[in-house]
């Protein structure tokens, strides 16, 4: 009760000072006009525009980022006049001004063909102008990109990133937090926050979980899928770069409170471990930290004998309770707030800010079957069913604040995410060679992880001179945490715990923590120019990252003294390692730590770029330049007297990029690219270091001697934007790959893993993109509405490693590991004229791809993780004279299995009769929630 009233007391000194404040500020005032003027050739921003409202003295001027606001104006239709030297003036008619409201109203200014035209005044409604900006700015972008905003994703049930990217074409999502993109998994990925690259958030992968961060607190989300020099080249898929929001075009006040139903999880039993107050936001109480006291020193620990030994072990909190409960619906909260502050005489002059926090919890059930099969003796090594209790829930806290005087903007943005998720596993073993099954031996599995992100920006644009030269530098501090305090596992045979065995085979508790900081620093400097009055520019820049890592695993395992009854160890766990029970004359524990379970690792980025966009022609346009990359990358174990190799590299990349434009007419686009790209190993794989992965019974170690992959990309797209918001697409691509690395088995007898440069590989395939409004049909009605589809297909093979004497189980080639053969994502959105009703239905299947790659020396099979159809719906309805917003949401109707496979004979896509390895569902959710804004 006390912790409830204490976490109650937490919301209100986070909540109340921000009424306070926000009631201070909030004031009801005229309506305003506020957009972005930019260029038509090259789509820059353009700096020092005049922007005035006809029949008023209210007017602006464009800042650095191109943008304006004017206030001040009355209620009503209006005409804006936008003039610029050596650019055709724009006079937009029919701007309508709502009291209290902002009217956003971009325009693209175009230079004038002949000296004679440049007093012409070239006339426009709001409508056409808003049309013609979204075309030029969609025709403008400078690679092969996919995207999606703020406002799509709020018409989604999509809760977090990872759950968002599977609606951009040519992406999807693995473990419903891990990015792919055209069929390639995450390794082949990268990602930037704000412009500054992303580390890795797992401790065994090359991998960023992106169900770390809450969609409600981006701005948009866009996936490069061609090489800039200006970009990070470490990646092959996509690059994809998330935005947090910056200046808000108006104030407001927002919050969201909502709920969800799982049909397979809620007020059904779910296993579950200790449960309180702070867990609800991502935090664990303590109870699960490595007591004081005991010793860091293996020796010291393994050396403790009579009284000090059985302090020691009673001092670990008797944490094996398993208590089954109902399910409780899923919950979460948003609040956020924003205000700008404009200067009185000058309205460049502009202090923004914008705060948000974001609170999500879930309770889930699943019940999994896990096989493993000998194809020698036909036969099953073993058969698993686990039935699995999760307790998720995430905090999530975001504070940008900018500060702008028209020629430059000072930014600092911050953002802080924290996952807590709470793991209870019974597991149950037979090791019958065929079906039926019966299980004779059983494990209890607990694991808690707590995941935490800080990102914290410093960045400023600056224009320069009267040719407007643009400096954009940043500064930026990243921390990353993974902690897994106190897993533990107890095995049963025979209805007696194993102890005397090692962590993996046995009764044991194990802690271990990953700890990366990153420092970012990054500058790049651009130059307009003309050349025979067409529009060019230079851009150089360049960026360095220093990111250190700590690693630590120590696993302690029980074992029994001679005193301690046999008969004893029938007894369930939290009753086994009660306190009474341990010590030197019961069960003790001994540090099984080896001087490779601890390491340290560094790695140092330097990198450098020179770009020019140039306007070869009024329809041709180039992109190109080269990228230098420098990148060191060291690995020790902490301990010098191991054997353990350390591993030090340097790895030199330099990265030329190729992006041609023609424009065919005013709405279609003719792309051809071409560029190389690395993708390089992550800490954790060249470590030396194995760790035990319970769920698939196996240890994972690391490979000294990976190589980076190197690859060439070529891309050729055809773009075809019929009017605002619609578009189609239509993209061939290729792919090749030399040295790409993969997961594989590592040991004959049992599902070790270790990671492997594979023979080089080759990918190519075919994107198609449409998104058409619904006019033509639904009439008014078909203004807000759109039908949307993108699907891609790829083929891609790799030879597989094998020797001469070896039989080949998997075939001579095999699809590149994680690559998928096709992706389909379809999207209905059907809204009302006035926008205070929609209804979204959105549909995405993944072909087959390789979870995991086979290893013939040992007759493995390739591991393959299945196709699934998911299907979601959500109604959206306005409320509170639109203030408000109720969402009702049914995500994954079809309740597909998740299923991992082995196949029975030469055909890659699953067959009835194949080898089931992992199977689950996820069950079905219906939510519920409500948002408030005040403005």
């Amino acid at each position: 009760m006390k912790e409830k009233i204490t976490l109650k007391c937490r919301w209100a000194c986070l909540f109340l000072p921000s009424l306070f404040l926000y009631s201070a500020v909030l004031a009801q005032g005229t309506g305003k006009i506020g957009g972005k003027i930019t260029d038509k050739p090259t789509g820059n921003p353009l700096i020092g525009v005049t922007v005035l409202v006809d029949g008023s003295a209210s007017g602006a001027i464009t800042d650095v980022q191109g943008g304006y606001v004017i206030s001040g104006i009355s209620a009503g239709s209006h005409t804006v006049t936008v003039k610029y030297i050596g650019y055709a003036t724009k006079s937009i008619s029919d701007v309508m001004v709502k009291d209290g409201a902002v009217t956003t109203l971009d325009v693209v200014m175009d230079e004038p063909s002949s000296e004679s035209l440049k007093e012409v005044v070239i006339t426009s409604s709001y409508r056409q102008e808003s049309v013609t900006s979204l075309l030029v700015n969609q025709k403008n972008s400078m690679s092969v990109s996919s995207g999606i905003s703020a406002d799509q994703i709020s018409r989604s049930p999509d809760k977090n990133i990872g759950q968002v990217l599977k609606r951009v074409s040519g992406a999807s999502i693995q473990d419903n937090k891990f990015v792919v993109v055209r069929g390639l998994n995450d390794r082949y990925n990268n990602a930037t926050l704000n412009n500054v690259l992303l580390p890795s958030s797992e401790p065994d992968r090359k991998a960023f979980s992106f169900d770390i961060i809450p969609s409600g607190l981006i701005d948009n989300v866009v996936i490069n899928k061609t090489a800039l020099p200006d970009k990070p080249g470490d990646f092959a898929g996509g690059l994809i770069q998330i935005h947090t929001k910056d200046f808000p075009e108006q104030q407001f006040f927002s919050f969201t409170l909502g709920t969800s139903y799982n049909t397979i999880s809620t007020f059904k039993d779910v296993l579950s471990g200790k449960r309180t107050a702070r867990n609800f936001v991502g935090f664990d109480d303590g109870s699960h930290r490595l007591p004081d006291g005991v010793p860091a020193d293996q020796k010291a620990f393994n050396g403790l004998s009579g009284a000090a030994q059985d302090r020691m072990n009673r001092s670990f909190e008797n944490t094996w309770q398993i208590n089954p409960r109902k399910g409780l619906p899923a919950g979460n909260f948003q609040f956020t707030m924003g205000k700008t502050f404009y200067g009185k005489t000058n309205s460049n002059r502009k202090l923004g800010f914008i705060l948000s926090v974001t609170d999500n919890y879930s309770e889930t059930n699943q019940l999994a079957e896990r096989s493993d099969y000998n194809i020698d003796t036909k036969s099953f090594n073993y058969h698993l069913l686990d039935t699995t209790g999760t307790f998720q829930s995430s905090f999530g806290a975001l504070a940008n604040i900018a500060y702008s005087n028209g020629r430059s903007t000072i930014s600092f943005k911050n953002l802080y995410n924290r996952v807590y998720n709470d793991q209870t596993i019974i597991r149950h073993r037979a090791t019958d060679p065929q079906p039926p099954f019966h299980y004779v031996t059983y494990a209890n599995f607990h694991n808690l992880t707590e995941r935490s992100l800080y990102s914290g920006t410093l960045e400023g644009l600056h224009a320069v001179g009267g040719n407007d030269i643009r400096i954009n530098w940043s500064l930026n501090y990243s921390g990353l945490e993974r902690l897994e305090p106190d897993s533990r596992i107890v095995n049963y045979t025979n209805d007696h715990a194993i102890v005397d065995q090692p962590v993996n085979g046995g009764s044991s508790r194990s802690f271990s923590n990953v700890n990366d900081n990153i420092y970012n620093g990054q500058v790049a400097v651009s130059f307009p120019f003309k050349i025979d009055a067409l529009s060019q520019e230079l851009k150089i820049g360049g960026l360095t990252q220093y990111r250190d890592r700590k690693a630590n695993y120590r696993p302690l395992s029980y074992h029994r003294s001679s005193s301690f009854p046999f008969d004893q160890l029938t007894l369930p766990p939290y009753l086994l390692f009660a306190p009474e029970n341990l010590g030197s004359e019961g069960l003790y524990l001994r540090d099984d730590s080896s001087p490779e379970n601890k390491y340290e690792a560094n790695s140092f980025l330097k990198s450098g770029f020179a770009m020019l966009q140039n306007e070869l022609g009024k329809k041709l346009k180039l992109i190109w330049g080269f990228r230098f990359e420098s990148y060191h990358q060291e690995l020790a174990p902490v301990s010098e007297k191991t054997g353990i190799r350390t591993t030090d590299t340097t790895y030199n990349s330099l990265l030329p990029s190729v992006n041609l434009i023609y424009a065919l007419n005013k709405k279609t686009n003719l792309r051809a690219s071409y560029s190389n790209t690395v993708a390089r190993p992550e800490l954790r794989e060249i470590a030396s270091y194995s760790f035990y992965d319970f769920l698939n019974s196996a240890s994972v170690f690391g490979n000294p001697r990976l190589r980076q992959t190197r690859i060439t990309n070529i891309d050729l797209r055809y773009e075809w934007y019929p009017r605002a918001g619609e578009t189609v697409n239509a993209a061939l691509f290729y792919k090749k790959f030399k040295d790409p690395i993969s997961e594989s088995w590592a040991s004959q007898d049992n599902n070790d893993r270790t990671y492997i440069n594979l023979n080089d590989a080759v990918s190519y395939g075919a994107e198609v993109e449409l998104r058409k409004d619904l006019a033509f049909v639904l009439g008014d009605w078909g203004k807000n509405s759109f039908l949307s589809l993108n699907g891609s297909y790829i083929y891609s093979r790799i030879k597989n490693p094998n020797s001469s004497n070896q039989r080949n189980v998997n075939g001579d080639t095999r699809p590149l590991p994680g690559q998928s053969p096709y992706l389909v994502n379809i999207g209905l959105q059907i809204g009302d004229p006035g926008n205070t009703f929609s209804a979204t239905i959105l549909y995405n299947r993944t072909g087959e791809r390789i979870n995991t790659v086979g290893d013939d020396s040992s007759n493995k099979l390739d591991i393959f993780e299945a196709p699934r159809n998911q299907l979601d719906v959500q109604l959206r309805k306005k409320v509170f004279h639109q203030n408000g917003e109720v969402k009702l949401g049914f995500s994954n109707l079809l309740n597909a299995n998740y299923l991992l496979y082995q196949n029975k004979n030469d055909k890659k896509s699953y067959q009835r009769g194949d080898y089931t390895y992992y199977k689950y569902r996820l069950g079905t959710d219906i939510s519920l929630s409500l948002n408030y804004t005040i403005k």
